[in-house]
């Protein structure tokens, strides 16, 4: 479904015409980036590379190609792989209390879209890192998206929007929000399904050795 098709489908189930074109699309692209965050879609790694600075701990993510979603999965350092990952740059300090220390990079830890990095290169290094970057945003009427599959556009994105906007139709209402949980529900078994049509495509290497 392409995103004039996703409109229309979100205004039909809200019954809603309170809300223009843009506050839908922005609705729309939310639940998309939602569902990225909940699910990792295969499509959307990515490679690219980010320099070090000299003298300094930490270089930005930010500007990847595609934009970083805030999933690394793995980082190089002049083509070897970085072993030391540290879950927050409290740990890293607590290996390397100083922070200053020259050398290859050896260690690294993510905060957000800044990578800290110890030690720190004498000059700038290139790093090689495997990333998962933001779905598309959808501007255009025929915009789609592509990163999903088709028979599960509507339990995930029109779901997903009429479930913000039944959200704040229903702010204030005492007891459960009826049609938000409704909605909720119906994209919760959308995710389920892109889960599971995600690992039935999932390649699997198989080796054999041979005696000879």
């Amino acid at each position: 479904m392409n995103l004039g098709q996703l409109r229309a489908e979100v205004y039909a189930v809200c019954q809603e015409a309170g809300y223009s074109t843009t506050d839908v699309d922005g609705y729309i692209n939310e639940a998309v980036r939602d569902v990225a965050d909940q699910v990792t879609i295969p499509e959307l790694k990515r490679y690219d590379t980010s320099v070090t600075v000299v003298s300094q701990a930490y270089c930005s993510l930010a500007t990847l190609t595609g934009g970083f979603s805030g999933r690394l999965v793995r980082t190089y350092c002049d083509g070897a792989v970085i072993e030391k990952v540290y879950a927050s740059l409290e740990l890293l300090m607590d290996a390397y209390p100083t922070m200053v220390e020259v050398g290859d990079v050896e260690a690294v830890a993510l905060e957000g879209s800044t990578l800290w990095y110890q030690k720190i290169p004498i000059v700038a290094t290139t790093l090689s890192v495997i990333y998962y970057q933001n779905p598309a945003t959808l501007v255009n009427d025929e915009d789609e998206p592509e990163n999903f599959p088709f028979q599960l556009h509507r339990a995930l994105f029109v779901a997903g929007a009429a479930a913000i906007i039944f959200d704040k139709l229903e702010d204030g209402i005492e007891g459960e929000k009826i049609n938000t949980t409704a909605q909720l529900a119906q994209q919760a078994r959308g995710i389920v399904k892109l889960r599971g049509y995600i690992a039935g495509r999932r390649k699997h290497f198989i080796s054999s050795t041979w005696d000879v």
